[in-house]
């Protein structure tokens, strides 16, 4: 007979909680199989030892204790979600503690046709005494006696992942958790995410309050203010990859409220200002709230403190995303081409272009998705401060080898163009100048850039200046490479860049017939909101752009203009 129900549980450093937790499922009223999954994300603390120890001892349902280094909860879900073998996933947090009747009461719901089932947590009645276990209190109760009225509607915060189950097709089908949101141990929005694409599909979700697990609030004030910080941060992830959402998710936390609109949030824009003001008050906060006292005074005080580590987060992570100028930044080969003829200016050695990655971010600047580029092209969405795009022409194969974990370790989205006459072979279109041959990656290569998040765009067919081609095979140039890299398996293209950077009316007239949203040249500006979709700027970046000179280049893009190509010896504007 399958097991019913797999309850998954993520730990880190809590080795009596979640021992706790483990316990309190012996005492289940259920009368079906269930099985037990904890995962262990780094944690130091012994609970791995303890939990096997308990396993063998004491535990009457199968339980696999899973271990990893820490890489979040999100991750850690979706490792247990992997290892599950029963029909329905219950995911609890570890300073849970199960009623005896939350198997039989999830069952039910879902018997009863829910899709998603949410419970009550209510605070654990030996949670330490203090301000923040008195807001989880007020908050778990409110939250019960709102979703339990007639007509309640979900919000964002209501789709907490610390109690929630859903059968394992479904998670399976939604794409479990975006690892993103947590990566490294960090905090926040993973489980809205999860919750808002659950809704978005169309399954329903009910809330449960019989479904109970008590919450052990044990978190340390210093810890809460560092997770609100990070929850700052996962806010302006969440609104980048959902826009439609960003007015609601940054509403919930009090952007519109009066004192963070006119204190806190221009506050945490002056860091000079920001950061010893919250050192001070923080540290006041924190040591009356260690002390015990409970006044309404103190509270004010703490919270408004996590206001100021919400809106600094925030700040970090690019700001509240809004109508911005983008910068859209043409690489080429990711390879030292030093004495190659012709060439070697194209050529940016794989250190180089780690250096020139980071000049970026601790300039400030913010790497987005092609989804956020059209979303801002097209729709007016928003992007963080300083937002740019990278994108490499011609598709070499040192894209999969050398660049993408290059963009990994860097967690940054990117777009490749590949010319699709050429896939698998090399850059001829540079033997009449006199290039060398260069091996470009082949269709499963370009498969493994995409399942890796890379988008991938079309570079024409040939690769020949597309000014030139004669109007008849303008389509079989632009709408041909679509269709070959779709029929190879890849997803249709949305993007397309000019060879060489040429392009007319005729050639934007080909693109938009050929179905594209946008196309990309390599004149160097900025792309405004309200750009034209089909010739949107680049700034080509070269070997000789190291230092100060490549971050000049990029925030000041038109004091490197590129004249066209009659101001060019033949070969400048290959690209």
């Amino acid at each position: 007979m399958p097991l019913r129900f797999s309850v998954i549980v993520p730990t880190y450093q809590r080795r009596n909680l979640v021992l706790a937790l483990v316990r309190s499922m012996m005492r289940q009223e259920f009368d079906g199989d269930f099985e037990v999954i904890v995962v262990v994300d780094g944690s130091n603390d012994g609970s791995s030892d303890a939990l096997r120890k308990l396993g063998r001892i004491e535990v009457p349902f199968p339980l696999t204790i899973l271990e990893q280094p820490n890489q979040g909860a999100a991750n850690a879900r979706n490792r247990g979600a992997a290892m599950a073998r029963g029909e329905i996933l219950l995911f609890l947090d570890d300073d849970m503690e199960a009623h005896p009747r939350l198997l039989v009461e999830h069952d039910r719901s879902h018997r009863e046709g829910a899709d998603v089932v949410l419970g009550h947590i209510p605070l654990h009645p030996e949670s330490p005494s203090n301000i923040l276990s008195a807001a989880v209190k007020s908050w778990a109760d409110d939250r019960a006696r709102y979703l339990s009225s007639p007509g309640a509607s979900l919000t964002l915060h209501d789709l907490l992942t610390g109690q929630l189950s859903l059968s394992r097709e479904i998670f399976q089908r939604v794409g479990g958790f975006d690892t993103n949101f947590t990566l490294g141990g960090s905090f926040g929005d993973e489980d809205v995410d999860f919750g808002y694409r659950l809704m978005l599909a169309g399954y329903r979700v009910v809330f449960n309050p019989d479904a109970i697990s008590w919450q052990n609030y044990v978190v340390h004030p210093c810890q809460y203010l560092r997770q609100w910080r990070q929850v700052g941060r996962a806010d302006v992830a969440f609104a980048r990859k959902h826009p439609e959402q960003a007015k609601t998710i940054f509403a919930l936390n009090g952007a519109n409220t009066r004192i963070n609109r006119w204190v806190w949030r221009p506050l945490a824009s002056v860091p000079v200002i920001a950061i010893p003001l919250m050192a001070a008050l923080g540290w006041l906060a924190v040591a009356l709230v260690e002390r015990g006292m409970q006044t309404a005074a103190l509270a004010r005080l703490f919270f408004e403190v996590r206001a100021l580590e919400y809106w600094t987060g925030l700040r970090e992570a690019g700001g509240m995303p809004r109508p911005r100028p983008l910068r859209v930044l043409a690489y080429h080969a990711i390879k030292d081409l030093v004495g190659a003829p012709v060439v070697e200016s194209y050529g940016v050695p794989p250190d180089l272009f780690r250096r020139q990655l980071d000049a970026l971010r601790w300039a400030g600047f913010q790497f987005v998705s092609a989804d956020e580029f059209l979303h801002f092209l097209h729709s007016g969405g928003g992007l963080p401060r300083r937002p740019l795009l990278l994108t490499f022409d011609d598709g070499y194969a040192d894209l999969l080898d050398v660049v993408l974990p290059i963009l990994k370790e860097r967690n940054i989205r990117a777009v490749v163009f590949a010319v699709s006459g050429h896939v698998g072979g090399t850059n001829e279109w540079d033997d009449a100048i006199g290039g060398p041959r260069l091996q470009l990656l082949d269709f499963d290569g370009l498969k493994q850039l995409a399942q890796a998040g890379v988008e991938i765009g079309g570079h024409s067919r040939t690769h020949r200046p597309l000014t030139r081609v004669p109007h008849e095979e303008l389509l079989e140039e632009i709408t041909g490479s679509v269709e070959d890299l779709e029929a190879a398996g890849l997803n249709r293209p949305r993007l397309f860049a000019y060879p060489h950077g040429e392009q007319d009316w005729r050639v934007r007239w080909a693109a938009r017939e050929a179905g594209l949203k946008a196309a990309f040249t390599v004149i160097a500006d900025r792309t405004r909101p309200g750009c034209d979709p089909y010739q949107v700027p680049r700034i080509e970046i070269m070997r000789e752009d190291s230092g100060w000179k490549f971050l000049w280049k990029v925030i000041f893009p038109t004091g490197f203009p590129n004249p066209g190509p009659r101001g060019k010896p033949p070969y400048a504007s290959r690209r």
